[in-house]
């Protein structure tokens, strides 16, 4: 096989497009790798090229060809932008200040490419084209921290709770257990953290808003407490990220609540917090450096949080979905880039990177009639007939099993069960969303059987893709797609005690399962994992 075909080659088995594995594409591949005729690909090297001197030189030298300088715009358009897009070259590696449109403008090959190509021809190719495709977008190898332990007081009917995740969670429990509200105080303190409690920052992160005296714990015989306080520990850090609210008024629906945690992060905060509780007025100096120390100490601890911990915290969201939303049809969440009752679905979609859009579509195995997406970003399709125009999604489906010229379906008019399928997966797929998130009532609109496989796939992803994420479902399908024997892997059952006050309890085994008689839905919907009701 000749350099020029071998280039064609790598490229497909890159991951790019057919209109980038044509001859220009192949030689400016061949230039950039610094590979003549006779060479083999383990004589590559990355050298900076410009477009005209240098890789069309190399070309026309190298290789015999007679480029002439008017063409150079396709080699631009053909190659050089895909290559960028694609992460296979760098743009001014020499000199990133660059101008783009500077005639000093050039251009090398990626280190990981060079790495990767040495491999070619060889028995190890294979395994060097998965390392390429793990690292070629850095985003997406991003290393995350999980939440491990969680602590809630006086927050709507959890009086007192503590509770230790996995990276992937299932909450099971009768209607009005508390499912949900576990769910809004983490919301809670991520508005917090995000500088957003207000009640549009509550609201759009899926909190449902009610006044005070129903935000805070109210139970019989108990006394009634004026702080709702929520306490994070992540497994990578013996720190803990705190919150403790406070309303500006127990009786009025629009109160602002306030984070008092945050006013002890600082000297004058101390001051106040010990003048309200010791009743003096002066301090000692050895009290005020002492004070000093304590800030640096918690300034300290705040830049640990900052860049991962308190981001990852902020980010969370509950989603929520609506299949109005997702068809287009209703915005009212702005959060991008997706919104908690699913909107952006089709803008995300159609910006997920390669090694994004490959985890994407292993997943077609779900839907038989699928053939592909489609994105009409000029929203030419409309003017087609393909939908009314009231939705503004630019996500279409073609149905592999009717005529190819009969075969497209907007958002619009597609099955919801999709729609959903597709936002799950692009929720875990995707390094723009939430490192940490919650779904409330994730089987809206799924068969059975596809609930089971989705939850298997979605566990997966977690794993794959640095997510953690709680779930909530009353459909016992969901629960067979877990595999218990993973300690990442949890499954709790949320239940209310005698007074009323939410708690969770998770549901271990001591074996595996596969010499039990009965499935987890089967165990679930007889009462044997708890989390149904038991007054009828």
């Amino acid at each position: 096989m000749d350099k020029i075909s071998d280039a064609q080659e790598i490229l497909k088995e890159l991951g790019l497009p057919k209109a980038q594995q044509n001859k220009i594409c192949a030689l400016t591949f061949l230039a950039l790798c610094g590979i003549k005729p006779d060479d083999t690909w383990q004589n590559i090297s990355s050298t900076s090229l410009t477009l005209s001197k240098g890789i069309m030189d190399f070309v026309n030298d190298k290789y015999g060809q007679d480029y002439k300088p008017n063409t150079r715009e396709s080699f631009r358009k053909q190659a050089i932008n895909p290559f960028l897009d694609h992460r296979i070259i760098d743009l001014n590696p020499d000199d990133p200040n660059l101008s783009p449109q500077s005639s000093k403008t050039h251009y090398a090959i990626k280190p990981l490419i060079v790495e990767t190509l040495k491999s070619f021809g060889t028995t190890n190719w294979n395994d060097a084209l998965e390392n390429f495709k793990k690292y070629q977008f850095e985003e997406n190898i991003e290393e995350t921290s999980i939440i491990q332990n969680i602590k809630i007081g006086n927050f709507k009917s959890i009086y007192n709770m503590e509770i230790e995740l996995g990276r992937f969670n299932v909450f099971i429990g009768a209607n009005g257990s508390g499912k949900s509200n576990i769910l809004e105080a983490l919301a809670m303190i991520g508005a917090s953290k995000d500088k957003a409690l207000d009640l549009d920052g509550l609201i759009s992160r899926g909190v449902r808003i009610a006044k005070p005296t129903l935000t805070l714990s109210s139970f019989l015989g108990k006394p009634t407490k004026k702080n709702i306080s929520i306490e994070i520990k992540f497994s990578d850090s013996e720190s803990v990220v705190s919150s403790s609210f406070q309303s500006s008024d127990d009786r009025d629906i629009y109160a602002k609540w306030k984070d008092q945690s945050d006013e002890y992060f600082n000297t004058k905060g101390f001051l106040n917090f010990f003048k309200e509780t010791s009743g003096k007025k002066e301090f000692s100096n050895e009290l005020l450096e002492e004070l000093e120390n304590l800030e640096s100490y918690y300034s300290k601890k705040n830049i640990t949080f900052s860049n991962k911990h308190l981001k990852i915290i902020a980010d969370f969201l509950i989603y929520n979905l609506s299949t109005q939303a997702l068809r287009g049809l209703k915005t009212d969440s702005h959060k991008i880039p997706l919104g908690i009752n699913g909107e952006g679905l089709d803008l995300l979609l159609n910006n997920l990177n390669r090694n994004e859009r490959l985890q994407l579509d292993k997943c077609k195995i779900f839907f038989d009639w699928l053939e592909d997406l489609k994105f009409d970003k000029d929203d030419s399709l409309k003017y087609q007939g393909y939908k009314l125009g009231k939705s503004g999604s630019i996500l279409y489906f073609s149905d592999k099993f009717m005529l190819k010229k009969n075969n497209i379906l907007s958002a619009e008019n597609a099955n919801e069960g999709i729609l959903h399928v597709l936002f799950y997966l692009a929720l875990f797929i995707s390094n723009k969303t939430p490192n940490f998130f919650a779904i409330d009532n994730i089987e809206t609109a799924l068969n059975p059987k596809l609930c089971r496989a989705l939850v298997k796939e979605l566990a997966n992803l977690s794993e794959t893709n640095n997510k953690q994420a709680i779930i909530t479902t009353h459909n016992p399908a969901i629960l067979d797609g877990l595999n218990l024997n993973d300690d990442s892997q949890r499954l709790f059952e949320v239940y209310r005690t005698d007074e009323g006050m939410t708690r969770v309890r998770r549901i271990k085994f001591k074996k595996d399962l596969s010499d039990k008689p009965m499935k987890l839905s089967e165990m679930w919907t007889k009462g044997l994992l708890g989390g149904i009701p038991n007054n009828f």
